[in-house]
């Protein structure tokens, strides 16, 4: 089978890479900022041509929406071995992504386009006190975002204006996401909804399969295959939400795998990277993802590597091989079990290894376990 190509040399492309090996499909990476090759999961950085590009690799996909604009990433858009190009085309604007929602009929929060400070002002009036304000493109992790209040000073750049959207602040009591997988015959592969939860803009932890999803996981299904098939989509898409009083609202969508799906790597038979691979290649998986042992997904943001974590158990270890830096994503740990009793076992048993704030969230996750 020929390689497929990954736009983005970070670690969801590095998963797929090493996911690859079970489909016997190689992946490569290409840096989006420098255009260089990274060979499946090496360092080893090559220079290639776009006609040498074009033949080598018959399926292009992405580990990022966010693939700014140069010749070379423009080009391999043009190509006919570039996949999804519907869904990258609107889903990184958030603009045309809430107005593809509306279009849809897919509950998300109320909102409106900022052009300046008198936009921000009729905002206010017609969406509520509170709000979100989020760049339009490239803001994730906390960045590109802020929180006005009716009456109160801003730290909005001025210059921002005309690249923003304002959302009415949404009263939720937790937030889900959920992976699926769309294949080119129309069929669909969902994995059970996540819980995430975040902490300054950044995924902390996820739970999965989530608690308590009763009524809710049909309705997920629903609206991300509305979405997935309007856009012609194949591979996985991870959809955001917000879990209200009146069902789910979509926060956000991704064209691609995602943080939140990382618990499948430990908690399915099938990961979200293997379903990626297979549903963009073809390359069959016997049944529908059915094993679903209890999972936590711990975020590591800065911190230092802990080699007497492998040794512990119930216990996945990945890390990145990023340079350190505070609030940057380093690696994650999945724990698993067949039972929440034994989960917590493990993750008690991982608490001190971890460093203070670590240590916060994973207690977190467990008192929530505790409450299912």
């Amino acid at each position: 089978m020929k390689p497929v190509l990954v736009v983005g040399a970070g670690q969801l492309g590095l998963m797929m890479a090493a996911a690859g090996a079970r489909f016997g499909i190689p992946v490569d990476r290409m840096d989006h900022v420098t255009g260089e090759l990274v060979p499946g999961t090496s360092n080893l950085r090559l220079t290639m041509p776009l006609d040498e590009i074009e033949q080598r690799y018959d399926i292009i996909t992405a580990e990022l929406e966010h693939l700014g604009d140069t010749p070379l990433l423009n080009s391999v858009k043009a190509t006919k071995s570039w996949q999804n190009a519907a869904a990258f085309e609107i889903l990184p604007t958030r603009e045309k992504q809430k107005q593809m929602l509306d279009e849809l009929q897919v509950a998300t929060a109320p909102w409106q386009f900022l052009n300046n400070q008198d936009d921000l002002l009729n905002a206010h009036a017609e969406l509520g006190d509170k709000l979100v304000v989020k760049s339009i493109r490239d803001g994730y992790d906390g960045k590109g975002q802020w929180r006005p209040v009716a009456g109160q000073s801003h730290d909005i750049p001025a210059e921002a204006f005309g690249g923003l959207i304002a959302e009415a602040m949404v009263d939720f009591s937790r937030e889900v996401s959920l992976v699926g997988a769309r294949f080119a015959n129309g069929e669909y592969y969902f994995f059970p909804l996540t819980e995430n939860y975040h902490h300054e803009g950044i995924l902390r932890y996820s739970l999965g399969p989530a608690p308590k999803t009763e009524g809710l996981q049909a309705d997920a299904q629903t609206m991300l295959s509305k979405i997935m098939e309007h856009l012609d989509y194949v591979g996985v898409m991870a959809m955001e939400c917000f879990q209200t009083e009146q069902g789910l609202i979509v926060n956000e969508l991704a064209p691609r795998v995602h943080n939140s799906g990382h618990w499948t790597q430990a908690g399915s038979d099938y990961s979200q990277f293997d379903l990626h691979l297979s549903a963009l290649t073809g390359a069959a998986v016997p049944h529908q993802p059915k094993r679903f042992p209890v999972t936590v997904m711990l975020n590591l943001i800065g911190c230092e590597w802990n080699a007497e974590w492998q040794a512990l158990p119930g216990i996945q270890c990945y890390w990145y091989g990023k340079e350190r830096r505070d609030k940057r994503k380093l690696g994650h740990i999945n724990l698993s079990a067949s039972s929440v009793g034994e989960l917590v076992v493990h993750c008690e048993g991982l608490i001190p290894y971890l460093d203070e704030e670590h240590k916060g969230f994973l207690a977190e996750a467990v008192a929530l376990l505790n409450a299912s």
